[in-house]
């Protein structure tokens, strides 16, 4: 039972401790879809404008990964070794490293040895991981309806909704959400276009939108935003490992309708690295998703509250 958990971990019956690095989490308590990887990679950055280049780290857990074990995320890895979010920061962030391992504690401490000169370390998910007690935790926040308090399946909740009050900060990714110290939204927009070389034609023609998130329609709202026209929306599960029968399925209905461009998100975009020669009639678009904040100064105010507490 969820609640005996976490009174064992609570009352000392379970192990709790502090990482071998200085560690911010980023997590929620729903399921999936609020926004946990840019967040995170928003907040690397902030941090490592403070601390300096080299400084600041990523652990993530590696979702959809074969193994478990600890690694550093690198150019030359593929997304179904490390996890499609891995693959998408390590390429999105070049100044900031990304590492993966199922064991936050034993992560942390081989970070810190193979890579020394480390300060702080953010990571994306692991409120529920209990064994590693953060030494900040921001917990980010969608419902639009906080009534809710059924844990799943009866209801959207991974964790106890009480455990809310854990959190350093609060963030509210829907703007309906009252407890929240701050609040953000996700952004989209097109800077490029991966395939083929003709990018300088603006999109401008209905596009194939390709999703694999957990909210689908964040991603189809955010399209629609910046003025992207759709012709059709194909939707997957979170993670979703694309199939040669999925771009058979795109090729058939690109040569039926005439559609040429595909819009996916960057997540999306690592599962599709592989299949782009299969690909080479399509115009790819990224739709990158960056976090803008509607109080900067309290989200810079909190991390350097934490910032002057580190070690120089």
């Amino acid at each position: 039972m969820l609640w005996l958990r976490h009174k064992a971990y609570d009352w000392g019956f379970l192990r709790s401790q502090r990482g071998a690095l200085p560690t911010l989490v980023v997590g929620n308590l729903e399921l999936g879809g609020t926004g946990k990887t840019p967040h995170a990679m928003d907040l690397a950055k902030r941090l490592e404008s403070k601390l300096g280049t080299g400084s600041v780290a990523i652990l993530s857990r590696g979702h959809g990964r074969a193994a478990t074990h600890f690694q550093w995320v690198g150019q030359e890895s593929t997304w179904d070794d490390v996890g499609d979010e891995p693959w998408m920061m390590t390429r999105a962030l070049r100044t900031i490293p990304v590492a993966v391992g199922a064991n936050r504690l034993e992560a942390l401490c081989d970070m810190a040895k193979t890579r020394p000169g480390l300060k702080a370390v953010v990571l994306d998910d692991g409120m529920q991981h209990r064994a590693l007690v953060p030494d900040r935790l921001v917990c980010l926040l969608s419902r639009p309806d906080a009534s809710w308090t059924s844990v799943l399946p009866a209801g959207p909740w991974r964790d106890l909704p009480s455990r809310v009050c854990t959190a350093d900060l609060t963030v509210a990714t829907h703007n309906a959400v009252s407890q929240a110290h701050t609040r953000s939204r996700s952004l989209a927009h097109i800077p490029m276009c991966i395939h083929p070389t003709d990018a300088d034609k603006p999109l401008e023609q209905p596009a194939l939108l390709l999703t694999g998130t957990a909210q689908p329609r964040r991603v189809v709202q955010s399209a629609l935003d910046q003025g992207v026209s759709l012709a059709a929306c194909a939707h997957y599960p979170d993670h979703h490992p694309f199939l040669l029968r999925d771009i058979k399925a795109w090729n058939a209905y690109r040569l039926e309708h005439g559609v040429q461009d595909l819009v996916t998100t960057a997540k999306d975009a690592a599962r599709l690295d592989p299949w782009l020669p299969q690909l080479g009639s399509w115009r790819i678009w990224v739709l990158p998703v960056e976090v803008q904040w509607e109080n900067e100064d309290a989200v810079d105010a909190f991390l350097n509250s934490w910032v002057h507490t580190l070690p120089s």
